[in-house]
């Protein structure tokens, strides 16, 4: 039985569904293969990026890349940001490139982290590493001409996730005062039983997903009561966050996380600007990136990081 795709956007509608890789070789296969195009990719963007290793809490050095806008000031704003891929594969070179944007035109440093995956590393390994990525930042905000008092995580999908639970641990362990959270269409509930779990598990770009499987990959066999602290943000507390930005799309399967976890910020006092992508799918920005749908949001996405440093 073919069940009909629902309305997408006429310009989103080329994204075709693809099963996610859960065979280690092939993932493997894909792993390599996504290194080996972003290193030819990024050698466009050599002038602007400085390649560094970040000290995770138990010794690993975490890579990553340092995206500096031109004519930046002495202390300048800095965007940490933890890229998507369902915990278990890398970015693509879309998410450098968005990366790129995000320094260019709001006007920062951005930090982008390249974390440990799922399922070689489980949580807490990926989770740990993008909070040290953070911390390092603010002790070397000098050296990195960083001002701290002006410093935002963000990410996509399992990136959003990080970030979402980097927030709430940088301000209830260690009172870290963060500027803001940009979290696009981010996955806070790996738990999650709403509708859109089940509505969108076959629609572009996801075919047949199952997020069983993303979070046995990541966390491991655990329930929800058993899970650890901040592998799932939406368990968590999220008073006193810093102010969010929370991107969803219609129709995706974490559209109704994503609403819950604005919703839930809201309820608590922070302040939360929400953009539904109407007719718009997971990943719209990445795999369609010329559309007029994904500029639209990108540069809804810049005006809010630029009020936050202004």
């Amino acid at each position: 039985m073919t069940v009909a795709l629902p309305d997408i956007h006429p310009e989103l509608r080329s994204i075709r569904g693809v099963s996610p890789p859960t065979n280690p070789l092939v993932l493997g296969m894909a792993q390599r293969a996504l290194s080996a195009v972003n290193t030819l990719h990024r050698l466009k963007f050599k002038s602007v990026t400085t390649r560094v290793s970040v000290p995770s809490s138990d010794g690993y050095a975490v890579p990553a890349v340092l995206i500096r806008a031109k004519a930046l000031p002495a202390r300048a704003p800095a965007l940490v940001y933890y890229h998507g891929g369902a915990f278990v594969m890398k970015p693509i070179p879309q998410h450098f490139e968005n990366a790129v944007r995000y320094a260019d035109e709001a006007g920062c440093v951005v930090v982008f982290v390249e974390y440990r995956l799922a399922p070689k590393y489980r949580f807490p390994a990926g989770f740990n590493d993008c909070y040290a990525a953070l911390r390092w930042v603010l002790a070397n905000s000098r050296s990195l001409g960083v001002d701290e008092t002006r410093v935002a995580v963000g990410g996509d999908s399992a990136g959003g996730g990080l970030a979402a639970g980097v927030a709430q641990r940088a301000r209830q362990e260690d009172g870290i005062a963060l500027c803001g959270q940009l979290l696009l269409y981010p996955a806070v509930d790996l738990f999650c039983t709403r509708p859109s779990m089940a509505a969108y598990a076959n629609v572009p770009p996801f075919k047949n997903a199952s997020p069983t499987a993303i979070s046995d990959a990541y966390l491991g066999p655990v329930t929800r009561e058993s899970a650890p602290r901040y592998a799932c943000p939406i368990d968590g507390d999220v008073s006193q966050l810093a102010r969010a930005y929370v991107e969803v799309t219609e129709f995706d399967l974490l559209h109704d996380q994503g609403h819950a976890y604005a919703r839930a910020m809201s309820d608590k006092g922070v302040e939360v600007e929400l953009n539904e992508i109407e007719r718009g799918v997971h990943g719209f920005d990445l795999l369609a990136a010329s559309s007029n749908v994904a500029k639209t949001a990108m540069e809804r996405r810049i005006r809010f990081l630029q009020r936050l440093w202004s």
